[in-house]
């Protein structure tokens, strides 16, 4: 070692971060599948080599972007997921490249053609990679994205390879199935689940893709299409819709059986997380609440709306979180002009009884997530009403579009007491009976800042000059700074 380099290391200068050395594998990866004078055989092993040091470095990125907390994305979180999404695109057109070496008969293809149907099914794995990981965040999907699986698709179906089983790293696959698991993932409406919940969804897709089906026609389990040779991005099949000769059905088969019986079993106790590829996944109740979304989305029947969407073209005035929301409403704030600290102003596109879904910058969207609480007031209204971010996608380069269902309008505060010695407990969020809850069964909900509701708790409440004693029955929904209790009307004095 020289005495400069000596130096270096005495002043602690710290190791590449792994956004670095990933962005260096991904340099190697653009390096290999453009040398010159080397045969197929060479590029494949250049390919893989630094395609096994990339696995690694994006395994430990994912679990630190998806560690990273959910409440406000951090500078730390949008460096990682871009240094993993340059890296997944340059991953994806090696391998794609590789495949270009074959269909161009290159030097030396002939030796290494044992070795296609590997290539292939590496090269679908890794267009998935690209559709999995901007999902993550709400992105859209690159058009080639689609362009590359329907390609790859067409090419297998050329060299009658759609059966054809492969170990692809140390797994075993076939090349339908791994065609048919981005595809069964973009149908699966993750832009209303949170990052962990994709992940979730991801793997018990891996796990049931074997079921999974494609054909040339409309068939039984296959109520979905592309069409390879438009490129087109998948979609459910409405019935009397032009069937062109590049169409291929698609649909999760017997998977939605197989969804099922996970379900009961897990929470039955007779498996683990980790007997359905879920391993280091410990909240069962999120599991089964994903399998319940998957078995949804995956029917014959598109999932039916609560109520009417209308088109809307006005603007709504919105405060984020469980403190700023309280405030509003127990000062009785109808006011709040736009140009207010905390107070946003969004677009809404459409509207029902049940929620809005609205357009905001993109630079705010994507510091949103799903599960996060809103109050919202429209602008033709004096009251404000509460509820969830529910759904999130990226409408364009400038918007991204933000699904709201309501817990409630006219929301009252409440105060909260211990009955025994009238102490104050907390103020809370009364919602009212036609969605929150029925008055009238003796049952209200409540809308609490984060760890104020307790099962084992009785409190009593003050609203509209009457006192109601109330018994906890469980708790509804949790967020960051929030939850929704919901409690038995016991007696009603005062």
């Amino acid at each position: 070692m020289t005495d400069q380099a000596n130096q270096v290391e005495t002043r602690g200068a710290p190791p590449p971060d792994a956004t670095d050395r990933l962005a260096e594998v991904g340099t190697q990866l653009e390096r290999a599948h453009r040398e010159p004078g080397l045969r197929v055989v060479e590029l494949i092993d250049m390919v893989e080599a630094a395609d096994l040091r990339g696995a690694t470095l994006v395994s430990e990125l994912k679990g630190r972007f998806l560690s990273g907390g959910k409440d406000t994305e951090s500078v730390e979180q949008v460096r990682t997921w871009e240094a993993v999404a340059i890296y997944l695109a340059r991953h994806a057109s090696a391998y794609l490249s590789l495949v270009r070496l074959f269909q161009t008969y290159s030097r030396g293809w002939a030796e290494a053609r044992d070795r296609l149907p590997q290539v292939i099914a590496r090269a679908l794995r890794a267009a998935g990679s690209r559709l999995r990981w901007a999902r993550m965040r709400y992105r859209p999907i690159e058009p080639e994205v689609w362009k590359t699986l329907s390609q790859l698709w067409s090419y297998v179906e050329d060299k009658g390879l759609a059966r054809a089983r492969v170990l692809v790293y140390e797994d075993r696959s076939t090349l339908q199935r791994e065609f048919t698991k981005p595809l069964m993932f973009a149908m699966s409406a993750v832009d209303s689940l949170s990052a962990e919940e994709i992940d979730v969804a991801d793997r018990l897709i891996s796990h049931v893709a074997g079921r999974f089906d494609v054909q040339h026609y409309l068939a039984k389990g296959c109520h979905f299409f592309m069409d390879i040779d438009q490129w087109t991005m998948p979609r459910r099949y409405q019935p009397g819709g032009v069937v062109r000769l590049g169409s291929r059905f698609f649909g999760p088969g017997d998977a939605i059986a197989d969804l099922e019986t996970i379900s009961a079993h897990l929470a039955a106790g007779a498996i683990s997380t980790s007997d359905v590829n879920l391993a280091g996944i410990s909240d069962v109740a999120l599991v089964i609440e994903v399998l319940a979304h998957l078995e949804r989305h995956w029917s014959v029947q598109r999932p039916d709306r609560r109520d009417q969407r209308q088109d809307s073209n006005s603007r709504m005035s919105v405060v984020l979180g469980y403190p700023e929301i309280a405030k509003r409403i127990a000062t009785n704030d109808t006011s709040a002009p736009v140009d207010e600290e905390d107070v946003e102003s969004w677009g809404v596109t459409n509207e029902s009884e049940a929620g809005y879904g609205a357009l905001v910058p993109i630079e705010r969207g994507e510091k949103l997530h799903i599960g996060e609480l809103v109050g919202v007031r429209p602008s033709d209204s004096r009251m404000w009403a509460v509820g969830i971010i529910r759904r999130l996608t990226t409408q364009d380069a400038a918007r991204r579009y933000v699904g709201i269902e309501l817990l409630a309008r006219g929301v009252q505060a409440v105060s909260l007491t211990d009955p025994n010695s009238g102490a104050r407990i907390a103020t809370g969020l009364l919602l009212p009976s036609h969605i929150g809850g029925s008055v009238s069964q003796g049952e209200i909900n409540l809308l609490l800042s984060k760890n104020s509701f307790s099962p084992d708790l009785a409190v009593d409440m003050a609203v509209y000059d009457a006192r109601y004693l109330l018994m906890p029955l469980m708790a509804l929904e949790t967020g960051d700074n929030f939850e929704v209790g919901s409690y038995r009307i016991v007696d009603r004095h005062g």
